[in-house]
């Protein structure tokens, strides 16, 4: 072998050599990899031993920890009542992922999976002092909890009064002592739906007179308080009026649906089955409120931005959809069939009005109560177009409903699959 063959094949032993010593190094110990990044070279240098840490440490790490607290102090601290319900928690992920909130919930009870770095409080709307301390040092409060409209808390008046009334009331006093400058009150577009049809309704429609029931009277009155609360000791409010929310987490409409098309109840269209309805996904609902948030804190800081405080806003998906197209997608996405079979609406309204103002009492005077869920208000919802405008939101408020009805829907029967008709549902045994 000749003299430069032989200094060729040590060269090459000594380039393969390098890298395979330095592979080693590092998988040996790890902490070497650093030292090499440090250093830029191809020199392992062994970890260096640990010593005590000295006067400049300690002045480092009180700057550091000055850096943090400055920069949680530019998060602003929010409040979310009603946090653990069904809107409470596309609202309350969306602030916590934005990280620009520090994020606290106030709820009569408490998520079984809370998120990492959000605060909980148990609490009770109707208790003022409970509500007080948890506003207090909030830079916004968004309102959003409710007495839902379920079959028993419509039939609970003083329950509707206490919690959607006399609760915000206690909101609205506690932002007001505290201090609070933005609130965002949670509304509801029934407030101005009455049992006619309304088609593109905007913010010049009157409240509903009177409103359609219990859930829309209590909404409707604590949204002129909300309101009316503009301006007091340095208090920026404004309503927002969400139409027909859907989604994950929803504990009324889609198991509501289910439940009816597994007691076979479902078979029937109302009418037509041509009534228009405004549905809203639950996670652009809970970015309107954030888009409501930044609206009051620019009205505060911009004299030219749009003045939005003392407003309400109709919230929708902006794509209105037949009622029943709409159940039947949910019914037929979960295994259950498209209710088919047309009834009269003025047939079904005039039984239900039977039972309510002839059936009812009479069982009273029997001593019986009978508690339906069979009344003219249910019978107008489900057979009565209910469109509105969310344009005003879309240039005052900056919103946009990204997540399209198509998409709703499919995200909404993917949560709900643990409700699907099971596959051999109605097969008889043999």
């Amino acid at each position: 072998m000749s003299r430069s063959r032989s200094l060729e094949l040590f060269k090459f032993g000594v380039y393969l050599l390098v890298p395979i010593g330095l592979v080693g190094a590092i998988v040996y110990n790890p902490d070497n990899l650093d030292a090499v990044i440090r250093n830029r070279s191809y020199v392992v240098y062994p970890p260096e031993a640990p010593r005590p840490p000295t006067a400049e440490d300690f002045a480092e790490m009180e700057y550091q920890a000055t850096i943090m607290v400055a920069t949680r102090s530019k998060k602003s601290a929010c409040l979310v009542t009603g946090g653990s319900g069904f809107l409470g928690q596309h609202l309350v992920r969306q602030l916590a992922d934005s990280g620009r909130y520090d994020v606290t919930v106030f709820d009569l009870r408490l998520p079984a999976a809370p998120l990492a770095g959000v605060t909980y409080v148990a609490g009770d709307l109707t208790d003022a002092a409970q509500v007080a301390a948890a506003c207090r040092g909030q830079q916004t409060v968004f309102h959003c909890a409710t007495a839902a409209p379920t079959a028993s808390n419509s039939r609970n008046d003083a329950l509707m009064r206490a919690v959607n009334i006399d609760g915000t009331r206690h909101v609205i006093d506690a932002c007001v002592a505290g201090g609070v400058p933005r609130l965002v009150f949670t509304s509801s577009a029934s407030v101005v739906f009455e049992g006619r049809p309304l088609l593109g309704a905007d913010e010049r429609a009157p409240y509903g007179a009177p409103p359609l029931d219990a859930y829309s009277t209590t909404k409707a009155e604590a949204e002129r308080l909300a309101l009316a609360a503009d301006g007091r000791g340095g208090l920026r409010a404004l309503a927002l009026r969400p139409s027909g929310i859907f989604g994950e987490h929803d504990a009324l409409m889609v198991p509501s649906i289910v439940d009816n098309a597994r007691r076979g109840k479902l078979k029937y269209v109302i009418g037509d089955g041509r009534n228009l309805m405004d549905y809203t996904y639950a996670g652009n609902v809970a970015a309107a409120h954030i888009k409501a948030d930044e609206a009051l804190a620019a009205q505060e800081a911009d004299a030219a931005a749009p003045r939005v405080s003392g407003r309400a806003f109709f919230i929708t998906n902006d794509e209105p959809r037949p009622f029943w197209g709409v159940t039947g997608d949910i019914c037929e996405g979960l295994g259950y069939p498209r209710p088919s079979v047309h009834l009269p609406a003025w047939l079904i309204l005039a039984i239900a009005v039977f039972v309510v103002r002839v059936v009812v009492p009479l069982a009273a005077l029997c001593g019986k109560t009978i508690q339906s869920d069979f009344t003219p208000a249910r019978i107008r919802l489900a057979t009565v177009s209910r469109t509105f405008s969310c344009e005003a939101a879309k240039r005052d408020l900056g919103y946009v409903p990204e997540v399209s009805m198509d998409e709703a829907l499919r995200r909404t029967i993917k949560y709900f699959d643990h409700l699907k008709k099971p596959a051999d549902a109605g097969k008889k045994a043999t």
